[in-house]
Protein backbone atom coordinates (compact mmCIF):
# COMPACT_ATOMS: atom_id res chain seq x y z
CA UNK A 1 0.00 0.00 0.00
CA UNK A 2 3.22 2.26 0.41
CA UNK A 3 4.21 1.81 -2.67
CA UNK A 4 7.40 -0.34 -1.57
CA UNK A 5 8.80 -3.28 -3.03
CA UNK A 6 9.06 -6.29 -1.58
CA UNK A 7 11.90 -6.83 1.48
CA UNK A 8 14.09 -9.60 -0.57
CA UNK A 9 14.38 -7.11 -3.24
CA UNK A 10 15.88 -3.95 -0.96
CA UNK A 11 18.41 -6.76 0.69
CA UNK A 12 19.48 -7.71 -2.64
CA UNK A 13 20.25 -3.95 -3.65
CA UNK A 14 22.38 -3.72 -0.14
CA UNK A 15 24.33 -6.60 -1.36
CA UNK A 16 24.87 -5.52 -4.60
CA UNK A 17 26.26 -2.23 -3.46
CA UNK A 18 28.44 -4.34 -1.39
CA UNK A 19 29.84 -5.60 -4.39
CA UNK A 20 30.44 -2.65 -6.28
CA UNK A 21 32.43 -1.41 -2.69
CA UNK A 22 34.55 -4.63 -3.23
CA UNK A 23 35.51 -4.21 -6.91
CA UNK A 24 36.22 0.06 -6.45
CA UNK A 25 39.28 -0.80 -3.82
CA UNK A 26 42.66 -0.67 -4.44
CA UNK A 27 43.74 -2.73 -7.44
CA UNK A 28 46.95 -3.51 -4.76
CA UNK A 29 44.54 -4.24 -2.37
CA UNK A 30 45.14 -8.00 -1.07
CA UNK A 31 41.64 -8.34 0.11
CA UNK A 32 40.15 -7.56 -3.51
CA UNK A 33 42.42 -9.64 -5.43
CA UNK A 34 41.90 -12.98 -3.25
CA UNK A 35 37.55 -12.02 -4.14
CA UNK A 36 38.21 -11.69 -7.26
CA UNK A 37 40.54 -15.33 -7.15
CA UNK A 38 37.55 -16.91 -5.87
CA UNK A 39 35.31 -15.68 -8.03
CA UNK A 40 36.80 -16.53 -11.21
CA UNK A 41 37.07 -19.98 -9.85
CA UNK A 42 32.98 -19.90 -8.66
CA UNK A 43 32.24 -19.11 -12.33
CA UNK A 44 34.47 -21.72 -13.74
CA UNK A 45 33.53 -24.45 -11.65
CA UNK A 46 30.69 -24.07 -9.08
CA UNK A 47 32.23 -26.83 -6.82
CA UNK A 48 34.69 -24.42 -6.00
CA UNK A 49 33.08 -22.32 -4.19
CA UNK A 50 29.66 -23.45 -2.36
CA UNK A 51 28.72 -21.17 -0.09
CA UNK A 52 29.37 -17.64 0.94
CA UNK A 53 28.99 -14.09 -0.49
CA UNK A 54 30.08 -15.24 -4.17
CA UNK A 55 27.51 -17.61 -4.84
CA UNK A 56 25.03 -15.26 -3.24
CA UNK A 57 25.90 -12.12 -5.23
CA UNK A 58 25.97 -14.04 -8.29
CA UNK A 59 22.61 -15.64 -7.99
CA UNK A 60 21.23 -12.29 -7.18
CA UNK A 61 22.98 -10.87 -10.47
CA UNK A 62 21.58 -13.59 -12.63
CA UNK A 63 18.32 -13.12 -11.17
CA UNK A 64 17.91 -9.41 -12.25
CA UNK A 65 19.62 -10.10 -15.57
CA UNK A 66 22.63 -7.57 -14.29
CA UNK A 67 25.82 -10.47 -14.79
CA UNK A 68 26.76 -7.87 -17.46
CA UNK A 69 28.42 -6.79 -14.68
CA UNK A 70 30.71 -9.12 -13.73
CA UNK A 71 31.28 -9.61 -17.24
CA UNK A 72 32.17 -5.87 -18.22
CA UNK A 73 34.99 -6.51 -14.70
CA UNK A 74 36.52 -9.11 -16.03
CA UNK A 75 37.01 -8.21 -19.59
CA UNK A 76 40.20 -7.46 -20.31
CA UNK A 77 39.91 -3.48 -20.08
CA UNK A 78 38.41 -3.93 -16.13
CA UNK A 79 35.68 -1.16 -15.90
CA UNK A 80 33.65 -0.33 -13.06
CA UNK A 81 30.86 2.28 -12.75
CA UNK A 82 31.01 5.21 -10.84
CA UNK A 83 28.49 4.62 -7.61
CA UNK A 84 25.88 6.53 -8.79
CA UNK A 85 25.27 4.92 -11.91
CA UNK A 86 25.80 1.60 -10.52
CA UNK A 87 23.15 2.27 -8.20
CA UNK A 88 20.83 3.55 -10.83
CA UNK A 89 21.12 0.36 -13.15
CA UNK A 90 20.75 -1.97 -10.26
CA UNK A 91 17.22 -0.06 -9.18
CA UNK A 92 16.38 0.42 -12.81
CA UNK A 93 16.70 -3.72 -13.42
CA UNK A 94 15.03 -4.78 -9.87
CA UNK A 95 12.26 -2.21 -10.10
CA UNK A 96 11.85 -3.99 -13.62
CA UNK A 97 11.99 -7.52 -12.16
CA UNK A 98 9.58 -6.25 -8.97
CA UNK A 99 6.94 -4.93 -11.55
CA UNK A 100 6.51 -8.15 -13.25
CA UNK A 101 6.19 -9.95 -10.30
CA UNK A 102 3.11 -7.60 -9.59
CA UNK A 103 1.62 -7.89 -12.97
CA UNK A 104 2.00 -11.82 -13.14
CA UNK A 105 0.28 -12.19 -9.36
CA UNK A 106 -2.22 -9.62 -9.77
CA UNK A 107 -3.38 -11.34 -13.12
CA UNK A 108 -3.27 -15.08 -12.04
CA UNK A 109 -5.35 -14.21 -8.70
CA UNK A 110 -9.57 -13.09 -9.09
CA UNK A 111 -9.02 -11.55 -6.05
CA UNK A 112 -7.19 -8.86 -8.18
CA UNK A 113 -9.47 -7.93 -10.89
CA UNK A 114 -10.78 -4.75 -8.12
CA UNK A 115 -7.07 -4.08 -7.53
CA UNK A 116 -5.96 -4.05 -10.28
CA UNK A 117 -7.90 -1.17 -11.87
CA UNK A 118 -7.53 0.77 -8.67
CA UNK A 119 -3.87 0.61 -7.85
CA UNK A 120 -2.49 -0.66 -11.72
CA UNK A 121 1.31 -0.35 -10.56
CA UNK A 122 3.61 -0.37 -7.51
CA UNK A 123 3.52 2.89 -6.31
CA UNK A 124 2.15 5.12 -3.15
CA UNK A 125 -1.78 3.74 -2.90
CA UNK A 126 -4.12 6.42 -3.00
CA UNK A 127 -5.93 5.04 0.02
CA UNK A 128 -2.41 5.50 2.21
CA UNK A 129 -2.61 9.28 1.19
CA UNK A 130 -6.19 9.78 2.03
CA UNK A 131 -6.22 7.85 5.31
CA UNK A 132 -3.24 9.22 6.84
CA UNK A 133 -4.60 10.26 9.61
CA UNK A 134 -5.16 8.39 12.83
CA UNK A 135 -8.96 9.11 13.15
CA UNK A 136 -9.20 7.36 9.20
CA UNK A 137 -7.19 4.12 10.04
CA UNK A 138 -10.29 2.04 10.29
CA UNK A 139 -11.69 3.48 7.37
CA UNK A 140 -8.65 2.70 5.36
CA UNK A 141 -9.32 -0.94 6.86
CA UNK A 142 -12.36 -1.11 5.09
CA UNK A 143 -11.85 0.11 2.39
CA UNK A 144 -7.99 -1.58 1.45
CA UNK A 145 -10.61 -5.31 1.92
CA UNK A 146 -12.65 -3.57 -0.18
CA UNK A 147 -9.99 -3.13 -3.14
CA UNK A 148 -8.82 -7.02 -2.26
CA UNK A 149 -12.64 -8.63 -2.51
CA UNK A 150 -13.18 -11.02 -5.52
CA UNK A 151 -15.85 -10.03 -8.10
CA UNK A 152 -19.51 -11.57 -8.34
CA UNK A 153 -21.38 -11.91 -11.59
CA UNK A 154 -23.60 -13.95 -10.52
CA UNK A 155 -27.40 -12.84 -9.53
CA UNK A 156 -28.76 -11.72 -6.42
CA UNK A 157 -31.43 -10.56 -4.55
CA UNK A 158 -31.14 -7.88 -2.65
CA UNK A 159 -31.78 -8.39 1.02
CA UNK A 160 -33.56 -4.69 1.61
CA UNK A 161 -34.96 -3.63 -1.41
CA UNK A 162 -35.66 -7.02 -3.52
CA UNK A 163 -34.45 -5.75 -6.99
CA UNK A 164 -31.91 -8.38 -8.45
CA UNK A 165 -27.89 -7.25 -9.17
CA UNK A 166 -25.00 -8.81 -9.86
CA UNK A 167 -22.07 -7.04 -8.14
CA UNK A 168 -22.92 -6.49 -4.21
CA UNK A 169 -20.46 -3.83 -3.55
CA UNK A 170 -22.15 -1.76 -6.74
CA UNK A 171 -25.76 -2.32 -5.56
CA UNK A 172 -24.83 -0.90 -1.98
CA UNK A 173 -22.94 2.17 -3.00
CA UNK A 174 -24.90 3.36 -6.18
CA UNK A 175 -27.99 1.26 -6.58
CA UNK A 176 -29.77 0.25 -3.56
CA UNK A 177 -33.23 2.66 -2.44
CA UNK A 178 -31.91 1.60 1.29
CA UNK A 179 -28.60 3.88 1.39
CA UNK A 180 -30.22 6.39 -1.22
CA UNK A 181 -29.94 9.09 1.64
CA UNK A 182 -26.69 8.62 2.44
CA UNK A 183 -25.97 8.93 -1.63
CA UNK A 184 -27.82 12.08 -1.59
CA UNK A 185 -26.03 13.76 1.33
CA UNK A 186 -22.46 12.45 -0.15
CA UNK A 187 -23.93 14.15 -3.51
CA UNK A 188 -24.42 17.43 -1.91
CA UNK A 189 -21.05 17.43 0.16
CA UNK A 190 -18.94 16.67 -3.41
CA UNK A 191 -20.89 19.12 -4.99
CA UNK A 192 -18.97 21.98 -2.87
CA UNK A 193 -15.97 20.16 -4.12
CA UNK A 194 -15.69 18.99 -7.48
CA UNK A 195 -15.86 21.53 -10.42
CA UNK A 196 -19.01 21.09 -12.32
CA UNK A 197 -17.73 19.56 -15.55
CA UNK A 198 -16.38 17.35 -12.72
CA UNK A 199 -19.74 16.34 -11.49
CA UNK A 200 -21.44 16.03 -14.32
CA UNK A 201 -18.81 13.83 -15.65
CA UNK A 202 -19.15 11.41 -12.67
CA UNK A 203 -22.78 11.69 -12.38
CA UNK A 204 -23.26 10.51 -16.24
CA UNK A 205 -20.99 7.62 -15.94
CA UNK A 206 -22.71 3.80 -14.69
CA UNK A 207 -22.62 2.40 -11.46
CA UNK A 208 -19.60 0.12 -11.93
CA UNK A 209 -17.58 3.04 -12.88
CA UNK A 210 -19.23 5.53 -10.46
CA UNK A 211 -18.23 2.73 -7.67
CA UNK A 212 -15.00 2.67 -8.73
CA UNK A 213 -13.95 6.70 -8.71
CA UNK A 214 -15.56 6.72 -5.26
CA UNK A 215 -13.01 4.04 -4.43
CA UNK A 216 -9.85 5.84 -5.75
CA UNK A 217 -9.57 4.51 -9.24
CA UNK A 218 -7.72 6.64 -11.62
CA UNK A 219 -10.73 7.08 -14.16
CA UNK A 220 -12.45 10.11 -15.81
CA UNK A 221 -13.23 12.36 -14.04
CA UNK A 222 -9.28 13.11 -13.40
CA UNK A 223 -8.71 15.04 -10.88
CA UNK A 224 -5.79 17.11 -9.72
CA UNK A 225 -4.16 15.25 -6.12
CA UNK A 226 -5.50 17.64 -3.95
CA UNK A 227 -8.77 17.40 -4.80
CA UNK A 228 -8.63 13.67 -5.34
CA UNK A 229 -7.43 13.35 -1.69
CA UNK A 230 -10.56 16.07 -0.38
CA UNK A 231 -12.92 13.99 -2.83
CA UNK A 232 -12.09 10.86 -1.25
CA UNK A 233 -12.03 11.69 2.31
CA UNK A 234 -15.56 12.54 1.61
CA UNK A 235 -15.75 9.14 -0.58
CA UNK A 236 -14.26 6.62 1.94
CA UNK A 237 -16.72 7.25 5.10
CA UNK A 238 -19.58 7.36 2.81
CA UNK A 239 -18.97 4.13 1.80
CA UNK A 240 -18.31 2.56 4.99
CA UNK A 241 -21.86 4.26 6.44
CA UNK A 242 -23.51 2.52 3.21
CA UNK A 243 -21.80 -0.66 3.84
CA UNK A 244 -23.10 -0.26 7.94
CA UNK A 245 -26.62 0.82 6.95
CA UNK A 246 -27.02 -1.91 4.52
CA UNK A 247 -26.15 -5.11 6.38
CA UNK A 248 -28.21 -2.96 9.48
Amino acid sequence: MVGLNRLPSHIDLRKIMVLHKILSLPAELVSRNIFIRKLVLYINDMTHVTSGFIPDICHILLKYNLHSIINNFLAPECYVPSKYVWKSVVKRSIISRETQLWDYRTSVDTDFVFFRILHPCITTCIIYKVCNRTSLRNTMFVISRLWSRPVTHENRTCINCGKIYQEELVHVICECPSTSELRSQCLDTISDILLPEHKQSLLLQDSVSQTLKLLGAPIKPILDCETEVTFLRTAFPFIVQCLRQYVM
